[in-house]
C-alpha cells in the first residue's frame, strides 16, 4: 500500500481586518476607510481612559499622603 501526501490547498498570505474581521492584504490594517475612521476612534477612546485612570491613580496617591500626614497625634 503506497501512501500518498494529499497536498492541503495553499492558503494566501493575509491576515484579518481588526474591526470586522474581513481578509485583507498583510500589510494593511483595516478593509476599509470606515473601518480605519473605527480604529482611530477607538484608539482615541483608549487613550483617553488610561489617561483619566493616571490622574485618578495620582490623585488617590496624592490623597493618601495627605491623610497619613495631617493626620492628628495620638
Amino acid at each position: 500500500m503506497s501512501q500518498q501526501k494529499k497536498e492541503k490547498p495553499k492558503i494566501v498570505d493575509h491576515r484579518h481586518c481588526v474591526i470586522c474581521g474581513k481578509a485583507i492584504p498583510p500589510d494593511e490594517q483595516t478593509c476599509s476607510p470606515d473601518c480605519k475612521e473605527k480604529l482611530e476612534l477607538s484608539r482615541e477612546k483608549e487613550k483617553k481612559s488610561r489617561r483619566m485612570m493616571l490622574i485618578i491613580y495620582v490623585v488617590m496617591i496624592v490623597a493618601l499622603l495627605l491623610l497619613f500626614l495631617f493626620r492628628p497625634a495620638p
